[in-house]
């Protein structure tokens, strides 16, 4: 009898995790991140927003969420008493190939979870230093654990409102743990002149866009192009051409110079109503074949009030991909933004670094 039931503990055992908690990004459990983050330490609500893919093919489920403090003094080391917050705590899916510097739209429709229900949560004294790496002492049990199938990047998505200091007249200074190793960017030179949306008098339609490399540590998302529109027929699909050079093409009836036929097209997306689009990222798979090699872009939409041909183009962009850091990078990207605003500036190459209770 005794054999059997020590034959079934082992059989379960072997069907267990390994570990209790993992990272984001991964791999942290036991390392210092490279360097700190000035989070928890706005009296401004604040949004952040990570986006991780370190986990592809690993399945979990989330039970709660830790953050540590920077473990040495880079960044000016901690001076954070206890502090209280209204906290939210959001998980969900994203594709990391193609992001937006807004937030809402980088979950896969459907994926959104709201996991900790806003309320006043209390954070420990962070002040001095604590070890390295210090231990995640500030740990938030989910209401609802969330399911990581391993197949889609994972969001973990927060915000705080109403932060207030145990002591009066005295806040933080260098806060949360964080790894990051950030791309290497060209950015890209403008060719030509777009068409004005909607006849003569509008601001001419054009673009940016950028080449970033994040080296062989983002592996599927080590490379990217990232672009953003404005001035271009409101409401409308956009098209994003790609060409390996200059077209030069003068077409009889389109309003301006063909500087990239359509060698590779996506669907861009749809402007605003003032035409505008914002940066969205395409990131994909880091080669280092494709070091040095220059891509040409060009924006298209659809344009009834043009004279001739329905069609509207922006300027070209020019640009050369980068060779990526000599620091290792990570497929992983966070952006943040205080005071309610519903966009940040994405920063490829790692994030804060966060404990996922499993």
């Amino acid at each position: 009898m005794q054999s059997r039931v020590s034959v079934a503990v082992l059989l379960t055992a072997s069907f267990l995790p390994a570990q209790l908690a993992i990272t984001s990004p991964r791999g942290f459990d036991t390392i210092e991140g490279s360097t700190s983050f000035n989070h928890f330490d706005s009296s401004a609500d604040r949004r952040y927003q990570q986006i991780d893919a370190t986990h592809l093919g690993n399945p979990f489920v989330v039970q709660s969420l830790g953050f540590r403090r920077n473990g040495t003094s880079t960044g000016g080391g901690t001076n954070e008493p206890p502090r209280s917050m209204d906290l939210e705590i959001t998980f969900g899916l994203a594709n990391m190939a193609v992001l937006s510097r807004e937030f809402d739209p980088n979950f896969i429709a459907g994926s959104r979870q709201v996991c900790f229900v806003r309320r006043q949560v209390n954070m420990p004294d962070w002040t001095g230093l604590n070890g390295t790496p210090s231990p995640f002492d500030f740990v938030v049990p989910l209401d609802v654990p969330f399911p990581y199938a391993g197949s889609d990047s994972l969001v973990i998505d927060f915000d705080y409102q109403n932060l207030v200091w145990s002591v009066p007249g005295v806040s933080g200074g260098s806060s949360a743990d964080r790894e990051y190793t950030g791309a290497v960017t060209t950015t890209g030179v403008s060719i030509g002149t777009g068409c004005s949306a909607g006849g003569a008098g509008g601001g001419a339609f054009g673009h940016g866009m950028r080449l970033e490399d994040n080296g062989v540590g983002a592996g599927p998302y080590g490379m990217r192009l990232r672009v953003d529109a404005s001035n271009a027929p409101p409401s409308t699909p956009v098209l994003l051409n790609i060409d390996l050079q200059d077209a030069n093409l003068s077409v009889p009836g389109l309003c301006t110079t063909v500087h990239a036929l359509p060698l590779l097209a996506f669907p861009f997306g749809v402007s605003d109503t003032q035409g505008s689009i914002p940066e969205t990222s395409l990131s994909f798979v880091y080669h280092p074949v494709l070091v040095g090699v220059q891509l040409v872009t060009q924006l298209a939409s659809f344009d009834p009030t043009q004279p001739q041909i329905p069609i509207i183009l922006s300027d070209g962009r020019q640009a050369t991909m980068p060779a990526g850091p000599s620091t290792l990078s990570h497929a992983c990207v966070y952006h943040w933004a205080s005071g309610g605003g519903s966009s940040g500036t994405l920063f490829f190459g790692g994030g804060m670094v966060m404990q996922l209770g499993l």
